[in-house]
């Protein structure tokens, strides 16, 4: 007397209207599926279709969702946990289809391999072990479905899903009643409806009005079968309630909830039977056969409430209403081919002919069928028998021993961290003594290597001044420059670079090696740049190289400067191979560039350009910044000119590094030149292709 009425249908529209429905979807499903959302389209059809199953067959349900979900073009992993779950549904109506049902839940449990996908979709994964669970039962294989029920019940527990733990404990309570053993059935039946109180009001209609009413009535038939009719119509009575108190939420099953009404009277006529109130329990029972043609009747509830009328006319001694109730079950379909049925039969015709005084015959009757009750009570003991309580508590410790495994596993992991990490603060203890101890040392190796700098800079000064004299000496005395200063210069940046090779040094450390370097830095570029504006710049070693890769070279190099001003750089090319030297067009570009940053005030824009034009190719540096006044256009590629400016930021110029782009780029034959307004400047370069 479990809750065999959960997966009724309840729509009564007929056939043709069904399948106009169907049609309708079907020619629509194409051109809607881009904008309706799938879930509550295959939400409509499952829900169509789980009620007229009955009515059209399982297997043409099972064509027409095959067929509806096809339109709906790519399915995502929800599609496919909906598409499987009520496939099997389906599949499991039919005894046919037995093996589908059994595939369908394998390829639904296969669309969780990973734990991800299991905590983002935990109801489903644990629906999914539920069926699996059922499909191991009906193969008798007890141990593993119990597995898969613990399993589940624990997944959902730890994330923290009480509500969805009611399944679980409704299957174990049911294993339980069909194996006899009532007292634990009672247990897992409360336990349900502890979690069932967990659901609030979502308006699933299977968890918090199927499931609960099923609880309290499957507690009062347990204790119907101990003999306690009280406290059986007790829990009868609050079925009845709660279903009164909460039919008015689900008006769209109202014909189920007549139905359950119609059990639960049933439930009680047995109770007043038991307790051996007959005129209650006929009553009752007269009701529950009495047809309302808006439920879809069950044969099974009938075939019940008529074996229960019949019992009730033997026990007042009508018997020949007992015997009419008993033809009008023979003709009904299926009970020839149940066993127990037929016994119960074997045994209400034998009381009925004890009592109409055919002794001989009610003898023979009821031995028969005592032997046969016999016979089928061994069979269900050798076959179905598994000791559910035992299995369970053996499921549960192995679960026990994993967690304990796992927690073992964890801790062995965190010991390993923190010896790691005791090992590396020791490290960083040590290291930052070893600093402290070489601080004095390399203050004063810093201090006096600023010394030297500084001495060195005020040498390059008289030398600066020297050069401008005569353009004749300032050959001669660059040479001087790049033998006698270019390699200290370079010794000094070099070892400014080394002095805290292996260790990070102060604040104030910090500040004078930056002194040293900056300093050292323009004395480099300064030398730089002249020995560039000498002869040597006529001699070139041309190759093919990819211009843009050049461009973009220089803009990663001084992009850290554009940043610092909060500027941006936007750059857009077309692929070109140019016959140049590589480095010293890569010094004109990035001289540009730099000019660019250097006048442009902070968080404005810089567009760099190259483009290909038939036989030549065109770079432009065009910025936003303070522009070139007219008395100074005509000195700007001269080598010696009034032309140096101090940046926006109060950056130095040195005013040569345009005559140096302009040798440059005439002796690879090309032209430069710029075009300039108050609040701006674009460069631009021509190259021979």
């Amino acid at each position: 007397m479990k809750n065999y009425f959960y997966h009724l249908t309840h729509l009564y529209e007929g056939s043709t209207i069904f399948w106009l429905f169907v049609l309708i979807w079907g020619f629509t499903g194409c051109e809607r599926s881009g904008t309706v959302d799938h879930e509550k389209q295959m939400n409509v059809w499952i829900d169509s279709l789980d009620r007229n199953a009955r009515k059209i067959g399982v297997k043409r349900a099972i064509q027409s969702f095959d067929s509806l979900t096809l339109t709906l073009g790519g399915l995502s992993l929800g599609d496919r946990m909906r598409y499987y779950k009520f496939m099997k549904v389906l599949s499991h109506r039919d005894s046919t289809l037995n093996e589908n049902a059994l595939a369908y839940t394998d390829s639904l449990l296969r669309l969780f391999p990973t734990n991800q996908i299991r905590e983002q979709y935990p109801i489903e994964y644990s629906k999914a072990l539920l069926l699996k669970g059922d499909d191991l039962l009906k193969q008798k294989r007890f141990y593993q479905a119990y597995r898969n029920y613990y399993h589940g019940k624990s997944f959902l527990s730890a994330l923290g899903k009480t509500c969805e733990c009611a399944r679980y404990s409704s299957r174990i309570a049911n294993i339980s009643y069909n194996e006899e053993n009532y007292y634990q059935a009672i247990e897992y039946w409360e336990h349900e409806m502890k979690e069932l109180a967990e659901c609030g009001q979502s308006g699933n209609f299977q968890l918090e009005f199927i499931e609960m009413q099923g609880a309290l009535r499957n507690i009062g038939m347990a204790y119907l079968l101990l003999n306690d009719t009280d406290t059986a119509l007790n829990y009868f009575q609050k079925a009845k309630v709660f279903i009164n108190n909460h039919a008015a939420e689900f008006p769209k099953e109202k014909n189920f909830i007549k139905f359950a009404n119609i059990v639960i009277v049933r439930n009680q006529a047995e109770a007043y039977a038991l307790k051996g109130d007959m005129q209650t329990a006929e009553r009752l029972v007269k009701s529950c056969l009495l047809h309302d043609d808006e439920i879809d009747w069950s044969i099974e509830v009938e075939r019940e409430s008529r074996q229960l009328l019949a019992k009730i006319y033997i026990e007042t001694k009508q018997f020949s209403e007992a015997e009419a109730q008993l033809q009008i079950l023979k003709t009904q379909p299926g009970t020839s081919n149940n066993a127990a049925n037929a016994i119960m039969s074997q045994k209400m015709q034998a009381s009925i002919l004890y009592g109409q005084g055919r002794f001989e015959e009610a003898g023979k009757l009821l031995i028969a069928s005592l032997e046969a009750d016999r016979v089928a009570k061994l069979a269900k003991n050798v076959e179905n028998r598994s000791d559910v309580g035992q299995q369970l508590q053996q499921v549960q410790r192995e679960h026990e021993i994993e967690l304990e495994n796992e927690k073992d596993e964890r801790e062995k992991l965190f010991l390993s961290f923190t010896i790691l990490l005791s090992i590396t603060l020791a490290t960083i203890a040590y290291l930052i003594w070893r600093n402290a101890r070489k601080s004095i040392v390399n203050l004063k190796a810093v201090t006096e290597l600023n010394k030297v700098i500084t001495k060195s800079n005020i040498v390059l000064q008289d030398t600066v001044n020297a050069l401008e004299q005569s353009e004749i000496e300032n050959e001669h005395v660059l040479k001087i420059v790049a033998h006698d200063l270019r390699n200290p210069i370079a010794a000094i940046i070099s070892a400014s670079h080394m002095v805290f090779w292996d260790e990070t040094p102060s604040e104030e450390q910090g500040e004078l090696i930056s002194g040293i370097q900056l300093s050292a830095g323009k004395a480099n570029t300064l030398i730089s740049q002249i020995l560039e504006s000498t002869s040597d710049r006529e001699r070139i070693a041309k190759s093919d190289v990819a211009l843009q890769e050049i461009v973009q070279s220089c803009i990663d190099m001084l992009s850290h400067k554009a940043s610092e001003k909060q500027q941006k750089l936007h750059y857009h090319y077309e692929p070109v191979t140019v016959p140049v030297d590589r480095e010293k067009i890569w010094r004109v570009f990035c001289n540009l560039l730099s000019n660019a940053i250097k006048f442009s005030q902070s968080g404005s824009t810089i567009k760099i350009n190259l483009q290909r034009q038939s036989d030549v190719v065109l770079l432009s540096v065009e910025d936003n910044g303070i522009g070139i006044p007219e008395s100074l256009k005509d000195q700007i590629f001269l080598p010696l000119n009034n032309a140096k400016r101090s940046g926006t930021a109060g950056e130095q110029s040195y005013g040569i590094g345009l005559s140096i782009c302009k040798q440059i780029v005439e002796s690879h034959g090309g032209t430069i030149w710029f075009e300039s307004k108050d609040t701006g400047t674009t460069f631009f370069v021509e190259l021979p292709l």
